[in-house]
């Protein structure tokens, strides 16, 4: 496959102002050269990484199909590592596919999808998290997204886990080296200290792991509470527009309002749903029953008291709905005058515990509830900077590496043979390197790569 030259649109397809149509590989320079009506070995002469302009023709007719700029990335100082030619034409839906048929009428082949950067992981140019974090920047629906992919892409996640890898390339060298020459190697004392720190590393980089799913994918917050709890005055509010239907009438909100809002760069899905209560209302109670599957569809739930209602019997069922999943209470309305929650009944009512208390029509605790909903969907690990891992194969190939090297302590701590740590540590040193490609099927590696678009 690498001794074939490839060509794909590298700009998406339709209308626009540029239209790059991509070539790579041994033959690069003679199929761009045939396209561009150059002789054979003039195309190489042109320095590398400089536009010029020139004519895109069809190789076999001769007719001009289009104008633009032409570049030769010479290797390996190209993205995918080989010779790359650059053709910028125009726009156009019909102009780019016939520039792009000239050039595999010169004998490039289309390339498969993810091809360009396959080539790039496999000439060494990157590695898999680094390729894979090309596809979650190109996907990315929100800041702290984008932000997690560039980090991957510079190498961040790489460099960690290789500090890991080379850790434990060392500790199984010695590991073997005392059970071939017991005699003569000193160091043992050393080898249950040095296997908790590395799986204190990896530890790090699983807290870290819910923060980056949450940039990458959001996080679903649901605010329930009973009837007239100012639920929707909450979420108008956090939302910044009077979208959901208020009034003094208990049970106005009949079905679950959502609406996605950036919070820090995370993108946050907000819940509106109907008051919970008893009710002989159909329409009211195929409301509620919408609330409780929102509910169990959300990573946050944000519970709504009334200060001026005060506490009750549907406050309770509400709770009960919530107890087992991270929460945020909130007192609503306590601007008004003559509270039925203080400070005190609250402490009661939800012991160590945080309270917001929050007015909706002012404005007062919305920044801070944001703030809390966010460290709840984050976890403990709620600093950006130490979100690195970027998809589930990498979660979970650290967590399994993690979990064998606990195994491997327990074997030392319990005094069997060395043999029994050294198969754990070689099983974290072989899931550590998956992460980058180093000790992956080349099945795997050609499933990852085929979610990419053609073109990149």
């Amino acid at each position: 496959m690498l001794d074939d030259t490839i060509a794909a649109l590298a700009t998406p397809y339709g209308e626009g102002g540029i239209a790059i149509v991509r070539i790579s590989g041994t033959e690069a320079l003679a199929v761009a050269a045939a396209v561009l009506a150059l002789p054979p070995g003039q195309l190489g002469e042109w320095p590398t990484h400089f536009l010029r302009p020139a004519g895109f023709y069809d190789p076999r007719s001769g007719e001009l199909i289009d104008r633009g700029l032409a570049v030769r990335m010479a290797a390996p100082h190209s993205y995918t590592g080989e010779t790359v030619v650059e053709l910028q034409g125009h726009g156009g839906i019909l102009v780019s596919q016939e520039v792009l048929r000239a050039v595999l009428r010169a004998g490039a082949r289309l390339a498969q999808p993810g091809e360009f950067t396959k080539r790039a992981f496999l000439n060494g140019k990157i590695d898999l998290a680094q390729a894979e974090a090309v596809a979650d920047l190109i996907r990315a629906r929100s800041d702290a997204a984008r932000r997690l992919a560039l980090r991957q892409m510079e190498g961040k996640l790489s460099a960690a886990v290789r500090v890991v890898q080379n850790e434990l390339t060392g500790l199984m060298a010695a590991m073997e080296a005392m059970i071939d020459f017991p005699d003569e190697v000193a160091g043992e004392e050393n080898w249950i200290p040095a296997t908790t720190a590395l799986a204190e590393a990896l530890e790090r980089l699983l807290a870290g792991a819910r923060g980056g799913k949450a940039a990458r994918e959001g996080i679903r917050v649901v605010i329930v509470g009973k009837p007239n709890a100012g639920k929707s005055s909450l979420w108008n509010a956090l939302i910044g527009e009077e979208r959901a239907i208020v009034t003094a009438v208990p049970g106005t909100t009949r079905d679950a309002l959502e609406e996605v809002v950036s919070v820090q760069g995370v993108p946050v899905r907000l819940v509106d749903t109907a008051g919970i209560r008893e009710t002989l209302d159909l329409v009211e109670a195929l409301g509620i029953e919408r609330a409780r599957e929102m509910l169990r569809r959300a990573q946050v739930a944000v519970v709504v008291l009334d200060a001026a209602a005060g506490l009750g019997a549907e406050d309770e069922m509400v709770m009960s709905l919530v107890s087992e999943m991270p929460r945020v209470i909130v007192v609503n309305k306590s601007d008004l005058p003559q509270p039925q929650i203080d400070a005190a009944r609250i402490i009661d009512y939800v012991p160590g515990e945080k309270v917001i208390w929050t007015a909706a029509t002012t404005g007062q605790g919305l920044a801070e509830l944001e703030a809390e909903l966010l460290a709840l969907a984050l976890g403990e690990t709620g600093e950006e900077n130490s979100w690195l891992i970027g998809n589930l194969r990498q979660e979970q190939a650290v967590a399994t590496a993690w979990h064998s090297l606990i195994e491997a302590r327990a074997a030392l701590e319990q005094g069997l043979p060395q043999e029994c740590a050294l198969i754990d540590l070689r099983t974290a040193w072989e899931e550590i390197g998956e992460i980058t490609g180093e000790s992956l099927p080349e099945q795997i590696i050609d499933r990852i790569f085929a979610d990419f678009c053609i073109g990149k």
